[in-house]
C-alpha cells in the first residue's frame, strides 16, 4: 500500500471510529421519521471520502434538522448517494435530553424498508381481495 493510500485508509478508520463513538448508545434513543432535504453531497475530509446527508425530523412537535456524514471507502459513495436521495424517508434516533442531536443508524433503515415492503404487500393483498 502506497503512502497516500495508507493515509487515506487510516483517515477512513479514524472517521469511522468517530462516527461509531458519536452513535454509541443511540440504539436506546427514541426513533423519529425523517426526510432527506437535499441531494447527498460527496466530500473529501482530510483525505477521506465521505457522503453528507441533510435531513429534517420532528420530535415532541418541534422541527429539527440533522446532518449525517458517512465515511466511504473504495467507491462505495455511489451506493450511499443512491440509497439516500432527496425526499427519501428514513429513521433517525434522537437523543432524548438533546433533541437537536440525532443519528442515522443502518440497522434502523433496514427495519424501515422492511416495514414499507410489508405495507406494500398488505395493500396489494387488499387490492386483490377486492377483485
Amino acid at each position: 500500500m502506497g503512502g497516500f493510500a495508507l493515509i487515506h485508509f487510516l483517515t477512513y478508520l479514524f472517521t469511522s471510529a468517530w462516527a461509531w463513538l458519536k452513535a454509541f448508545g443511540s440504539g436506546e434513543w427514541p426513533s423519529a421519521d425523517a426526510t432527506v432535504t437535499a441531494d447527498p453531497t460527496r466530500l473529501n475530509r482530510f483525505g477521506c471520502d465521505a457522503v453528507e446527508i441533510v435531513y429534517s425530523y420532528r420530535f415532541d412537535g418541534e422541527l429539527y434538522t440533522g446532518l449525517q456524514e458517512e465515511p466511504v471507502f473504495g467507491g462505495s459513495d455511489a451506493q450511499y448517494v443512491e440509497h439516500f436521495p432527496k425526499e427519501r424517508s428514513l429513521v433517525v434516533r434522537v437523543k432524548p435530553d438533546e433533541p437537536e442531536v440525532s443519528v442515522v443508524r443502518d440497522e434502523d433503515q433496514s427495519d424501515s424498508i422492511r416495514k414499507r415492503l410489508e405495507r406494500i404487500d398488505e395493500l396489494h393483498d387488499r387490492k386483490i381481495a377486492r377483485g
